[in-house]
């Protein structure tokens, strides 16, 4: 288009425009067209509703302007741990610049402990395994001391250079494991047929150990904590009927299972999560779970939702075996009766505090895996005596359990054997 034609047609407008109007109104016709910019289209504008929802029930849930000072994600709901420090960044920059002050540029260099630490870089970070003892330096304290005390060198040479007694740790701070299933095996090799069932029998009454049930759902990423609650009490009223569900308290205190949770974090730590109505689930379970107070925020919620299904509820204040067997003994004066969990000592405490007289059957079981094998605790009992299962408490203490640490070499087989032969051992 020319300047002429663009003249001509800048100047036409205004009387064209006219006409246009006109004959619009005569004929009672109109002539419009459609929004031309994206923005302004329906699709664009409903998705920008939905978008703006979506951050109001975020704001609504995890709101950045209550009186809780914490530093946290206000979508995922996960707390800052205490060296996170990028709401400081300016101040760390000043520092840095500071140290430029005077030095060639090619000389300046950066530590990565000089960098703004964020949320992202804290969440399950690996924890620095414990630095030993040097061997050589234990050496000459060892000779130091032959000399300068009433040990001789003999006696110092005859001691393994460790900064922990090997026999006993596994590592500094953590106690050999035992082989608790060890145990099980050895009582059930001294069982006969009516004592160990291949079949679960049927029940009127069920007590769960959740311990071991945490681990068996899996979790999609995206759902809501309040929806994998829901999930796990359908899966055990749907398995288990309005059972006895006994949960374990993690942030009551040290506890008997401090040294088991120690292990399974396998030097692991995870950021607190703010568990609200709406915050959705988002890294790896296992990650979630290595945090004590996720996992009892969790616990609280799902234990809601039993009880909101007819499911009795008990919440321990620490480790919860003692209460599980008391609960599932004292249901079986009424109802036949199964303990349903994993754990060697839950079948060491049947053992102890059931009782041999009339009532109703009392079964254990673990449901994981095919077949189970169901123990008749009373059965059981009657064929390795009330002496035995007396001892059996302080045998598997002795032997190793969650508070005292595996001898090395020796065996809780062996230990049982020796009670059921020995009577001065007993």
């Amino acid at each position: 288009m020319s300047e002429h034609q663009r003249a001509l047609w800048t100047l036409s407008v205004p009387v064209s425009s006219s006409y246009s109007d006109a004959m619009q109104g005569f004929t009672r016709q109109s002539f419009v067209t459609s929004e031309q910019h994206k923005e302004a289209r329906p699709s664009r504008t409903r998705r920008d509703r939905e978008d703006l929802e979506k951050i109001a029930d975020k704001l609504e849930t995890f709101s950045p302007f209550s009186d809780e000072m914490s530093l946290r994600n206000i979508i995922t709901g996960v707390n800052a741990n205490k060296d996170v420090n990028v709401h400081s960044l300016f101040t760390i920059g000043r520092k840095i610049v500071a140290t430029m002050e005077g030095q060639s540029l090619f000389s300046v260099k950066y530590k990565r402990s000089m960098k703004a630490k964020t949320l992202a870089s804290s969440v399950a970070v690996d924890v620095a395994k414990d630095k030993t003892i040097d061997p050589a330096l234990l050496f000459q304290r060892f000779l130091v001391v032959s000399q300068t005390a009433d040990l001789s060198l003999d006696e110092v040479m005859a001691h393994e250079l460790s900064p922990y007694p090997p026999s006993l740790f596994e590592a500094k701070h953590l106690l050999r494991k035992p082989n608790k299933a060890q145990l099980m095996a050895a009582i059930k090799e001294q069982s006969s047929d009516d004592a160990v069932l291949k079949d679960v029998p049927e029940v009127e009454h069920n007590v769960l150990d959740v311990g071991s049930l945490l681990h068996r759902l899996k979790w999609s990423e995206g759902k809501t904590y309040c929806s994998i609650a829901d999930d796990y009490a359908s899966f055990t009223v749907k398995h288990y009927g309005k059972a006895t569900i006994v949960f374990d308290g993690y942030i009551g205190g040290p506890n008997t299972k401090d040294i088991t949770h120690q292990r399974r974090r396998k030097n692991r730590t995870s950021n607190k999560v703010n568990i609200a109505e709406g915050t959705k689930f988002v890294g790896k379970k296992e990650d979630f779970l290595s945090n004590v107070e996720n996992k009892q925020s969790l616990i609280n919620l799902i234990s809601q939702r039993m009880k909101d299904r007819g499911c009795n509820v008990i919440q321990s204040e620490g480790d919860a075996d003692v209460e599980i067997v008391k609960a599932a003994v004292s249901m079986s004066s009424n109802k036949r009766t199964s303990l349903i969990g994993e754990d060697t000592d839950l079948l060491v405490l049947l053992l102890h505090h059931a009782s041999t007289s009339d009532g109703n059957k009392l079964y254990f079981y673990s449901d994981k895996g095919s077949p189970a094998t169901v123990y008749d605790i009373k059965v059981m009992k009657k064929l390795l005596g009330n002496d035995v299962c007396s001892s059996l408490l302080f045998l598997h203490a002795f032997t190793g359990c969650d508070t005292t640490s595996a001898v090395f070499g020796i065996g809780k087989k062996l230990a049982l054997h020796k009670v059921l032969k020995g009577d001065c051992l007993q």
